[in-house]
Formats: structure tokens, C-alpha cells, sequence
């Protein structure tokens, strides 16, 4: 039984050493980094590829709430919250959405504005004691969402930047039509 252990230990093992192989490789967001928060001292370690399955993940939790809501106001507004961070997450310039519309800044900032829209509608629109569980819920998902924004490091998206060297790194190679819009031709 012992040797079967080992075994199946060392399969682990190599198969977690194959996971963060890949892990390392990965192409993650590239860009310049992202500025202080109103100048605040919070360093930003989340890489921004985390923060848009986070993004997704937090959509797809407030919908489960608005399905397990006992009021028609807690149902309307989880899922109406939940709908639009999911559609601006689908639209944000980062990898993981289907078209790059919205800047990264400006989805920040709806970051912030959903968290807090999340935190204060349960009190706001009144149906904290009558749906306090999936209120619970909402606020912790608000706060979540605003604590991750705080600590993301928000880079642009760009296939170009993630995918092939910077141009200071990529050696210059000159093609026909190069050269003709340069005034001189190919050696």
C-alpha cells in the first residue's frame, strides 16, 4: 500500500510542477503598469487576467443570488447588477471579453461603482430584512469587487504587445514594402 502512496504522490507532484510550468509561460497582460489610486500607497498585485475571471466569477454569483431571492426587488436588482458587470466585462479591453471597447480606466472605475452600487442597494432599496441572506451576499460581493479593484494592476490588453516582442526588442527587417515607404530599396 505504502509504494502505491509514493506513486501516486510522485504523479502529483509532476503533474503540479507540469501546472506551474505553465504558469510561468503564461503571456499574462502586458502594458505600463497601473498608477496609484489617488496617490494612495496600495500595492497592486493581482494581475489583471486574474481580475477578469474574478469579474465573471462575481457576475455569475450575484445571478444565483437574483434566482435564490425572495423579493422581487432583491431579484431585480441582483440581477440587473449582474447583467451589466458581465456585459462590460464581455466589452473591457483585456483578453478574456469578446470585444475591446471599453479602456481599462474606464472599467475600473465601473468596478468601484458596481461594488458600491452592490453594498449600499440592499439598505437603499429596502429588502435587507426581508432577504438577508442574499443581501449578505450582495454586500460581500460589493466589497469583494472593490477590494480586488484596489489591488489590481490594471494594463491594457494588447495582442501586439502580449504575443511578440516590443519593438525596442524586435530586430528591424526590411520588406518591399518597407522600404519603398521609406524612400529606398531592399539590399
Amino acid at each position: 500500500m505504502e509504494h502505491i502512496t509514493a506513486r501516486a504522490r510522485e504523479k502529483v507532484a509532476k503533474k503540479v510542477s507540469r501546472v506551474l510550468a505553465r504558469v510561468d509561460r503564461a503571456d499574462l497582460s502586458t502594458g505600463a503598469p497601473s498608477r496609484p489610486l489617488l496617490g494612495l500607497p496600495v500595492e497592486r498585485f493581482i494581475p489583471q487576467d486574474v481580475h477578469s475571471v474574478l469579474d465573471y466569477a462575481g457576475g455569475a454569483t450575484g445571478l444565483v443570488a437574483a434566482y435564490c431571492a425572495k423579493t422581487d426587488r432583491a431579484r431585480i436588482v441582483n440581477s440587473t447588477l449582474s447583467t451589466a458587470t458581465t456585459g462590460a466585462s464581455l466589452l473591457t479591453d483585456y483578453k478574456l471579453s469578446l470585444a475591446k471597447i471599453i479602456p481599462i480606466e474606464v472599467h475600473e472605475a465601473l468596478d468601484y461603482a458596481w461594488g458600491l452600487s452592490n453594498v449600499v442597494a440592499p439598505f437603499a432599496l429596502g429588502y435587507y430584512r426581508k432577504d438577508r441572506v442574499v443581501s449578505m451576499v450582495q454586500i460581500a460581493l460589493g466589497l469583494g469587487t472593490i477590494a480586488a479593484s484596489l489591488f489590481t494592476d490594471y494594463r491594457a490588453f494588447s495582442r501586439h504587445r502580449s504575443n511578440a516582442r516590443s519593438n525596442a526588442q524586435r530586430p528591424e527587417r526590411t520588406t518591399r514594402s518597407h522600404a519603398k515607404r521609406r524612400g529606398s530599396k531592399k539590399k
